[in-house]
Formats: structure tokens, C-alpha cells, sequence
């Protein structure tokens, strides 16, 4: 590789897209511990150099209204390849559809649809907390009476840990500290996972909000 050499701090140029491609490289790095780091490099970036090339013309990112469609026709679903059909079927480009996918690195057969379509949801916002807000908006529901929609605990922090399984800043301890401070069901503690809950019970809790600030 021909390259000029640097004579003085004048002639560097730092790429400004640099410094986000690092921070996501070192986060994958921790996050897979490589037992080779070289083969590992080699192929991180050669399918971020795929992907980023389909990008610009192929990839429109879905909406949230179309994921919910696609979630609400997913029963029975198995495979990634159904599930793909029902995102297209939704209006979703099947280009953006395969990316997600990828980058999820899901296995065809599937036992829940909403883990990839929570890689799908990713795309909707540039913000973390208007992704978990979405979280109850593809697959929660307005009870009667109510003006939000609600989850059941347990399926939130199934999906809210989908989201956040590749973030090195998600420990354990605040996942723990957010589940324990989530509504409580009455009596039984086994009963806890049942309680429905809304976006705003979650923003309420002071471990969602040690959370966001870890993530900026």
C-alpha cells in the first residue's frame, strides 16, 4: 500500500467517522473476547465493509408501525426465513430485512420471533430510550381504560435484554437493580414477571436512568 510520508502534524487528516467505527469495534472486542484477534478484525470489518456498502441504496429503515404488523402476523412462526416473509409482507424491504438478520447473527431455526425483530426495531430510532419506549409499542397492547401500552415485566426484560446483549456498559447488577425496581405484583413474588407494566414505569426506575446515562 503506497502511501505519502508525515512530516508534520499538519498533514493528518483523521477520517471523522473514525472515532464511532473504533467505539463499536472495541465494544465487539470485549463483548467476544477473540481468541484471535487478527482473524477476528479480518472478519469484523469485512462484513461491516458489506454492509456498508448496500447501505446507501438497498437499506431503508423500517417503521415502527410496520414491525408491529409484522410481530402481529409472526404466531406460529419458526424460522427466520418465515419471519423474513412476514416483514416483507409488512412493507419492510427485504434488503433491510437481511441486514438486521446478519448482523444479529440469528440461526434459521427460531423459538421466539421477537428477538430478531428487536435488531429490526434498532433501526426505527437514533436514540436508546425512544428503542425501549418501541419495545412497548410493537409488542405491548392498550388494556381497556388505558391510554399507553403495557408488557408483561417478564416479556420487557426478555426483549430489553435482547437489546442490550451486545452493549459492554449492560452488567448484570444493573439489569438486576432495574428488575427489582419494576411494579411488584401482590403476594406472591413468583407472580412479579406478570405485573403489566408501561414505558413510563420503567422511567421511573433510577437503575433505567443510571442505565441511560452508562449508555451515552
Amino acid at each position: 500500500m503506497d502511501v505519502e510520508p508525515l512530516y508534520c502534524a499538519e498533514q493528518i487528516n483523521v477520517p471523522p467517522e473514525l472515532a464511532d467505527v473504533l467505539k463499536s469495534y472495541t465494544k465487539e472486542v470485549v463483548r467476544r473476547q477473540p481468541h484471535d484477534l487478527y482473524e477476528f478484525s479480518a472478519k469484523y470489518f469485512a462484513e461491516l465493509a458489506a454492509v456498508a456498502r448496500t447501505a446507501v441504496v438497498d437499506i431503508v429503515p423500517p417503521t415502527v408501525d410496520q414491525i408491529k404488523v409484522a410481530f402481529e402476523g409472526s404466531e406460529g412462526v419458526g424460522t427466520l426465513s418465515d419471519l423474513k416473509a412476514k416483514c416483507v409482507g409488512a412493507g419492510i424491504m427485504g434488503s433491510t430485512v437481511d441486514q438486521a438478520f446478519q448482523l444479529g447473527e440469528f440461526e434459521e431455526n427460531i423459538a421466539d420471533p421477537r428477538t430478531p425483530l428487536v435488531m429490526l426495531l434498532t433501526m426505527t430510532d437514533a436514540t436508546f430510550v425512544g428503542i425501549v419506549a418501541s419495545l412497548f409499542d410493537v409488542f405491548g397492547a392498550v388494556k381497556d381504560g388505558a391510554d399507553d401500552p403495557s408488557l408483561r415485566a417478564g416479556t420487557f426484560l426478555e426483549t430489553f435484554i435482547t437489546l442490550t446483549e451486545k452493549d459492554p456498559s449492560m452488567t448484570a447488577e444493573r439489569l438486576n437493580a432495574l428488575k427489582e425496581q419494576l411494579p411488584k405484583g401482590e403476594g406472591d413474588e413468583g407472580k412479579d414477571d406478570d405485573v403489566e407494566i408501561t414505558f413510563a414505569d420503567v422511567m421511573k426506575t433510577e437503575a433505567f436512568q443510571a442505565i441511560l446515562e452508562a449508555s451515552e
